[in-house]
């Protein structure tokens, strides 16, 4: 199985197309359909339940969740994304490295093992806490990644490792081959799939760390994001006061994102193993 059969799965198709799907809602309507910034606090009537004229309802705060979901959930994807593409440069630089390199392996080596096992969540929660007022959405990405490239670049190094004794890796060597071009002409087809599962793996845990963070109060509180977005509504005791809308439909998007996603890996994981 390849490439071809998994553009073929239906599975595959569809849980792409809500992928897609989302995303390009969630584009065209913040930049084309928003009036009123949905950042800003009591500028719509105050707890209104869903209705023709405010179809997701209206927080507490008086916020319209039709607008501010969608925004939220840009910033989220917006974080992840940053996450995701700095931590996979770092993770295949590094494990390109200590597969390539003769000098300095071990010390390479402890350093990724020591970052592997270090709480992220504690430590992050202080950097974020303390940066919040002067950092935006891309920089809270940039620092997830300061923990996100660890397990990846792990798991990179223990296939580059296996496949480093293959013979036509000794081959390649053997004709004078750069180190450079046996990375990307030998190694880089069979390391592609983990590319590409840590890539969508590393997006999901920086949307789940950062809904993770500001639950706990730490990020940038008036920036709309889905975790921000929860911890008002627990702040406002919107589950007491019966307001279900304020904390079901950010979970319900937040749902018809990850789950998509988290499809998609086990899709090409599966497709592309062979």
């Amino acid at each position: 199985m390849g490439f071809k059969d998994m553009v073929k799965d239906k599975m595959f198709i569809a849980v792409l197309s809500i992928v897609i799907g989302i995303v390009l809602y969630i584009v065209i309507y913040t930049n084309y359909f928003i009036k009123i910034d949905p950042s800003k606090w009591y500028s719509h009537p105050q707890g209104i339940p869903p209705s023709s004229k405010y179809p997701f309802g209206t927080t507490l705060t008086g916020q319209n969740l039709a607008d501010l979901v969608p925004t939220a959930l840009k910033n989220s994807i917006v974080i992840g994304i940053t996450t995701a593409l700095t931590s996979t440069i770092i993770a295949i630089t590094l494990a390109a490295l200590v597969t390539i390199a003769r000098k300095g392996v071990s010390a390479l080596m402890i350093f990724i093992d020591t970052m592997c096992t270090i709480p992220p969540l504690p430590i992050l929660i202080v950097m974020i806490f303390t940066w919040r007022d002067y950092i935006t959405m891309p920089a809270i990405g940039l620092i997830l990644s300061i923990f996100g490239w660890a397990w990846p670049s792990r798991a990179l190094i223990s296939t580059l490792s296996s496949l480093k004794e293959r013979t036509f890796i000794y081959t390649s060597y053997l004709s004078g081959l750069p180190s450079y071009m046996i990375m990307f002409k030998d190694f880089m087809p069979f390391i592609m799939r983990y590319i590409l599962v840590g890539f969508i793996n590393l997006m999901l845990w920086a949307i789940g760390m950062e809904t993770t963070i500001s639950m706990f109060g730490a990020m940038k509180m008036e920036t709309p994001t889905i975790g921000t977005t929860l911890y008002w509504a627990l702040q406002y005791q919107a589950f007491l006061l019966g307001l279900w809308w304020w904390y079901l439909i950010p979970v319900l998007f937040l749902i018809a994102l990850v789950l998509p996603l988290y499809m998609i890996g086990i899709k090409i994981d599966e497709y592309l193993t062979s």
